[in-house]
């Protein structure tokens, strides 16, 4: 199994889907793996990327840097888990289930890391797993990674940290030192390395903060990012830099600036109360929540008015409600904002303003519809809510429907031409997961459902539409469906052909319109709440 998993991925297919399909199949075997077995494997990943980098790799169908990329992130994901499971297992008294890593293997490890480009993901998941031994040599390479050579790869670098935040444990002081005094000159890194000291020191597991003695230096820091912040709100950027230079910039001052504001609080330096000022005149919701929440742990009358004021905020909300919590100010704070559908509102900002969705909270929310549901895969009724939410202003705006209940999620199609009750089915349709409920592909339904395959396609061919295509066949419970993308009276949509009826689904605004996926998700929807919810309805 174990060469089976090297020439899986030595030689990919020509389906990329499919080939890593496989290779995460035989990356399943990670977890079965002697110790000595699991250095086999990390040495020949290592030979395997070696001859990759070798003059004259060429030749048809052969690993590229990318695929490998893609290749090795089921590998190191099952070498996570492996070892999460082995450190479970001891902590509940299996001493067996306590492996100690060889230098060799951890020495494997780092050279895997090495090799990888500063920008890929994986270098996180091989810093994470590093973490997860918990082992002295181990966390000594990891703080020499993240000091001398660290990742570019900002959204997950939160990975190379999650395992050390756990309470009753800390690193060596040799490790906790390299990372104050090396890590932190990096700025991708610096936020999570004064996010770890901070976790440390309010749980207990350490009696003095490692950056206390450096207060007054981070304070004057505090002052230069939130100014570089102001001049970055009003435009004025250095000549020649990118747009994309100036995301990092940003990404990295923000979690600077928050790092800095809890441990300000939590060492209470009062010294930082101006600049924490300045910070909560800055635009950025977030961090106004940060600097009032730390203003007001620093008994700051401005601090605490303006966190209560920040609840009004959605995309603050859930964040200001936990530190009004904890600092005795909720009965400063309308009820009306701290209800279900204020929360929902929060929730639905929140997830907007993630990096993988819009990047930003909306300049609008509105309520368009609340109803409670019998919702797939839940046993008691849930309350749905669906926002229109909306980006800019006057003429240049953008506005869609997202709900939060079940599920929180947007689509990129446009779903505001649909009726109500279709915006659920869809979001229900998209959300279901079921063995009984799974799509295949035309030559696939042709061969295991030849006969209902036929009837369909029959019918099919009975409508008045043009520019007809089967996109794709589900079988829903056992009975087959068509998916076909066609036009009707001039208008592109999608056909979704079953035994007993023919639904038509318009693809509406051709800028960002409903395709075959999402128009048999509102199809799978329809079916799903209409049954979950027959006896409220009779």
């Amino acid at each position: 199994m174990l060469q089976n998993l090297i020439e899986t991925i030595s030689i990919p297919g020509e389906d990329n889907n499919a080939w890593l399909a496989r290779v995460a199949q035989e990356a399943r075997i990670v977890r079965e793996l002697t110790d000595s077995n699991l250095d086999e494997l990390l040495e020949q990943l290592l030979q395997l990327q070696a001859n990759m980098a070798a003059p004259g790799y060429v030749g048809p169908n052969l690993l590229t840097d990318e695929k490998f990329h893609e290749a090795l992130q089921p590998i190191l994901a099952e070498m996570n888990q492996r070892e999460a499971i082995a450190r479970h297992e001891a902590s509940d008294g299996d001493s067996a289930s306590a492996t100690t890593w060889s230098t060799n293997r951890i020495g494997a490890v780092a050279q895997l890391y090495h090799r990888l480009p500063p920008d890929q993901e994986q270098r996180n998941h091989i810093l994470h797993l590093l973490a997860l031994t918990r082992e002295d040599e181990s966390l000594e390479v990891w703080s020499n990674l993240l000091a001398d050579d660290p990742p570019e790869h900002r959204p997950s670098i939160g990975l190379a940290f999650a395992p050390l935040m756990q309470a009753g444990f800390a690193p060596s002081s040799d490790v906790l030192t390299k990372l104050l005094h090396h890590a932190t000159a990096h700025p991708q890194i610096a936020p999570a390395v004064f996010d770890l000291f901070n976790y440390y020191f309010r749980g207990g597991q350490m009696g003095h903060h490692p950056a206390s003695s450096r207060c007054n230096e981070l304070t004057t820091l505090l002052g230069q990012l939130v100014l570089q912040m102001q001049k970055i709100e009003k435009g004025e950027f250095p000549k020649g830099i990118t747009p994309a230079k100036v995301n990092r910039l940003v990404s990295d001052s923000v979690a600077m600036i928050i790092s800095l504001c809890d441990l300000f609080a939590l060492l209470d330096h009062k010294p930082a109360i101006t600049e924490l000022h300045t910070a909560l005149n800055l635009k950025h919701r977030r961090i106004q929540t940060e600097s009032a929440s730390a203003l007001a742990r620093l008994d700051d009358e401005k601090g605490r008015q303006a966190l209560v004021r920040l609840a009004e905020e959605p995309v603050a909300r859930m964040r200001v409600l936990a530190y009004a919590e904890e600092l005795g100010l909720t009965k400063d704070i309308s009820l009306e904002l701290q209800g279900e559908l204020a929360i929902a509102e929060s929730h639905l900002a929140i997830w907007l303003s993630e990096p993988k969705q819009m990047g930003l909270a909306p300049s609008k929310l509105e309520l368009v519809d609340q109803r409670e549901y019998y919702w797939p895969s839940y046993e008691h009724p849930l309350q749905c809510y669906l926002f229109r939410f909306t980006y800019g202003s006057g003429d240049k705006t953008f506005t869609n429907i997202g709900i939060c209940g079940p599920l929180t999620h947007a689509f990129a199609a446009d779903i505001q031409p649909l009726s109500v009750d279709d915006m659920y089915a869809a979001f229900a349709g998209w959300q279901t997961v079921h063995n009984d409920i799974f799509q295949m592909t035309v030559p696939q339904a042709q061969k295991n459902f030849s006969n209902d395959f036929r009837r369909l396609e029959s019918s099919l061919k009975s409508l008045d539409a043009e520019s007809v295509e089967i996109e794709s066949v589900g079988s829903f419970f056992g009975d087959l469906v068509l998916i076909a993308s066609a036009t009707q009276d001039g208008q592109p949509g999608t056909l979704i052909v079953e035994a007993n009826s023919i639904e038509w689904i318009a693809a509406g605004n051709s800028n960002a319109p409903i395709d075959g996926q999402l128009a048999y998700s509102i199809w799978q929807g329809r079916q799903l709440l209409a049954s979950f919810n027959r006896s409220e309805s009779a």
